[in-house]
C-alpha cells in the first residue's frame, strides 16, 4: 500500500473535493495558513480544488452557504475562526439547522498554546481566543452534529463523516474543530476515505401511500398544505401533476420558504388556512412545519391528517403540537411522484367522481381569480396614496421584476404583502431568509454566486437592513463582481415590535404616544444608498409611488452593468 504524506490543509481540499464541493467560503482567522498553502499550491501546479470565497464577516459566509445551497442542492463548505468567529454568526447557524440547510462548518483552536515542541500558533490564543471546550462547546447548540478532532490521522475520516451527515436527511450544518497543531502536522497516510459509489435510496413505502391516495381520492373537502416542498423542485412538478388529477386545493404558509407551487394556477388558494379547517375532511402536509396558528386551533376530530416530510416528528422544533394520523418519511418528491402513480392508477378504473373533481376545479379556480382580484384592485386603490401604501409597492414591484429573477425576502411586517403580489412560477427561484435578521443580504449573494447571470433581488425591512454585514456584502459585491438589487421597505422603524405592544396593553402608554421612541423607531432616516455608493454603487431613496418603479428599472439597469444597487422606498408606518 502507497503511503501519501500530507497535513490538513491537502487532506481538507481533497475530502472537499471528493465529495462535489465546490466552494470554500470563509471569514477566518489565523488557524488556517495550511488550507491557504493548500490551496495555492494546487493553484501554481494546476491541480483541481474547490474556489475560495473571502467574507468580511461570519455572517456573510454563513449566508451565502446557505442560499448557495437553496439554488444548487449542493454542500458548501464554511470556515471560521474559532470561538469568536462562531458566536458572531451562531444566529446564522441556527437558522441553518431550522431551515435544514446543509453546511460543513469547520473552525479551530490551539491545543498546545506555543509549548514545548509544537508550532507556536501565537500569543493571541491563550491572551484571548480560547475558551475552555473550544469552540465545539460553543456551537454544538447549533449544530446538527459537533465534533473536536483528537488527532491528525483522524482528520480524514472526520471530513468525509461530516460531509455525509451534514447531507443525510434531515439535513442540516455540521461543525469539526481542527486544530491548528493537528492541521499543521505531516502525516503518512494509505487512503482517503471518499464517498460511497451506490448509495440506495431509501423504499417508499406503498401501502401507506395507497391508503393515503384512497382517502385523497375520497375526501369531499380535502386541502393541501406546503411550506417548504420547493426545495426539492421535483417535489414542485410532483405536486402540480397530482393536484390536477384530483382537483385539490393548495394553501402555503403564511411565510413560504421557497416556491412550492405556481402562484398562477388555479389550485393557488393563498395564504390562510382558515377557509380551509372547518370544512376539511383530508390534510395533506407537505414539507410543511407550521400550517396553521395556533397548533391547537387545527381542524376537527373527524378530520384526516397526512404528513409527508424528511423530519415529520420536527425533532429539532421544542413544540409541535400538530395532529397527524399517517406520516410518510423521506423526500417529498420520491414520495409524492409515487403518491402520483397511485392516483393515476386508481382513477383510471374508478370514473364514478369524475363529476366531482371538476366542480372542485371550477370552484377552485373561481376563488383564485377572485383572490388575485382582489389584491389587484386593494393595490390600484392605493396608487397615489402617500406615503406609499405596501400594496401599491409590491404590485410595482411584481410587475417591474423579470419572471426570471432570484428573489430573497427578508421581510418581516411586509413578507404577506410581497408573498399576495410576487408571481412565482416554477421558473423563478424565491428564498425566505430565515432564522433571524440580518441573513437576507448574504442569502442573496449566495444565490448570485451559484447563479451569476441571474438578477438577484434581496427584499429587506430597513429593520432587517440594519441587522445584516451591510459593508462586507457590498464589500463582496464589489470585490468580486457579484452585484445584486436591495429593495429597501423602509417604514422607519420596528413595526412588529410596535404592533405586539398594541395587541398586550391595547389601551397603553406606549400606544398612546411613548412606544416607538421607546423600542421601535429607526429615525431620522438614514442616507441609505450612500452606504452602495461608497462600494462603487448606484442608489436612490424614493418617497413617491410615482417613482417607484423608474427607481427599480434603474437598479436592474445599474445591476446589470455590474454595479450594486439600493432603492430605498419610504412606506407608510
Amino acid at each position: 500500500m502507497v503511503e501519501r504524506k500530507m497535513d490538513g490543509g491537502e487532506i481538507f481540499v481533497e475530502i472537499l473535493k471528493q465529495h462535489g464541493v465546490e466552494y470554500i467560503i470563509g471569514s477566518p482567522g489565523s488557524e488556517w495558513p495550511p488550507l491557504w498553502e493548500a490551496l495555492s499550491r494546487r493553484r501554481a501546479e494546476g491541480e483541481p480544488a474547490p474556489t475560495y470565497i473571502n467574507c468580511r464577516h461570519e455572517g456573510l459566509a454563513v449566508g451565502i452557504a446557505a442560499g448557495y445551497h437553496r439554488a444548487t442542492r449542493k454542500l458548501p463548505a464554511v470556515i471560521l475562526h474559532t470561538t469568536s468567529g462562531g458566536l458572531n454568526c451562531a444566529t446564522n447557524l441556527r437558522g441553518a439547522l431550522h431551515n435544514g440547510t446543509p453546511m460543513l462548518v469547520v473552525a479551530g483552536e490551539s491545543i498546545s498554546y506555543g509549548d514545548g515542541d509544537a508550532p507556536d500558533p501565537g500569543a493571541q490564543w491563550l491572551a484571548g481566543l480560547s475558551e475552555i471546550g473550544g469552540p465545539t462547546r460553543l456551537l454544538a447548540p447549533v449544530m446538527k452534529w459537533a465534533i473536536t478532532v483528537r488527532t491528525a490521522y483522524n482528520l480524514a475520516d472526520t471530513f468525509h463523516r461530516a460531509c455525509q451527515i451534514a447531507m443525510r436527511p434531515p439535513m442540516g450544518p455540521v461543525f469539526v474543530n481542527a486544530p491548528l497543531e493537528l492541521m499543521l502536522e505531516q502525516i503518512a497516510l494509505e487512503r482517503l476515505p471518499h464517498p460511497p459509489e451506490i448509495a440506495a435510496v431509501p423504499q417508499v413505502d406503498m401501502a401507506a401511500l395507497e391508503q393515503v391516495a384512497g382517502l385523497l381520492m375520497g375526501a369531499r373537502h380535502p386541502v393541501i398544505f406546503t411550506e417548504a416542498a420547493g426545495k426539492e423542485p421535483d417535489a414542485v412538478d410532483a405536486l402540480v401533476e397530482l393536484v390536477e388529477l384530483l382537483a385539490l386545493p393548495v394553501v402555503e404558509a403564511a411565510a413560504p420558504a421557497c416556491t412550492n407551487f405556481p402562484t398562477d394556477h388555479p389550485a393557488h388558494q393563498g395564504y390562510s388556512p382558515q377557509p380551509f379547517l372547518n370544512e376539511a375532511d383530508v390534510i395533506l402536509l407537505v414539507e410543511s412545519a407550521t400550517p396553521w396558528h395556533p397548533p391547537s386551533k387545527g381542524p376537527g376530530p373527524s378530520c384526516k391528517v397526512i404528513s409527508i416530510s424528511q423530519d415529520p416528528d420536527l425533532a429539532l422544533r421544542p413544540y409541535s403540537g400538530y395532529p397527524c394520523d399517517i406520516q410518510i418519511h423521506g423526500p417529498a418528491a420520491t414520495n409524492l411522484k409515487a403518491l402520483m402513480q397511485i392516483v393515476r392508477d386508481l382513477k383510471g378504473r374508478q370514473s364514478g367522481r369524475s363529476a366531482l373533481y371538476e366542480e372542485r376545479a371550477a370552484r377552485l379556480q373561481e376563488n383564485h381569480l377572485r383572490l388575485r382580484e382582489a389584491a389587484r384592485q386593494e393595490a390600484l386603490a392605493t396608487k397615489d396614496a402617500t406615503p406609499i401604501d405596501p400594496r401599491w409597492l409590491c404590485h410595482a414591484f411584481n410587475e417591474i421584476v423579470p419572471a426570471d429573477a432570484v428573489v430573497v425576502n427578508e421581510l418581516i411586517v411586509h413578507r404577506a404583502v410581497l408573498d399576495r403580489y410576487l408571481e412565482r412560477s416554477r421558473g423563478r427561484s424565491y428564498m425566505r431568509s430565515f432564522g433571524g435578521l440580518g441573513q437576507g443580504l448574504p442569502n442573496a449573494l449566495g444565490m448570485k454566486l451559484a447563479m451569476p447571470d441571474q438578477l438577484v433581488m434581496a427584499v429587506v425591512g430597513d429593520g432587517s437592513f440594519n441587522y445584516n454585514p451591510v459593508v462586507a456584502c457590498f464589500g463582496l459585491c464589489q470585490e468580486r463582481r457579484m452585484p445584486i438589487l436591495t429593495v429597501i421597505f423602509n417604514n422607519h422603524g420596528y413595526a412588529s415590535m410596535q404592533g405586539g405592544l398594541a395587541h398586550h396593553y391595547p389601551d397603553g402608554y406606549g400606544v398612546r404616544g411613548g412606544g416607538r421612541e421607546l423600542a421601535t423607531s429607526i429615525m431620522p432616516r438614514p442616507d441609505y444608498p450612500k452606504l452602495v455608493e461608497a462600494f462603487g454603487g448606484w442608489g436612490q431613496a424614493v418617497d413617491h409611488p410615482a417613482e417607484i418603479v423608474p427607481a427599480l428599472q434603474r437598479g436592474i439597469k445599474a445591476v446589470q452593468e455590474g454595479m450594486p444597487a439600493l432603492v430605498d422606498v419610504s412606506l407608510a408606518w
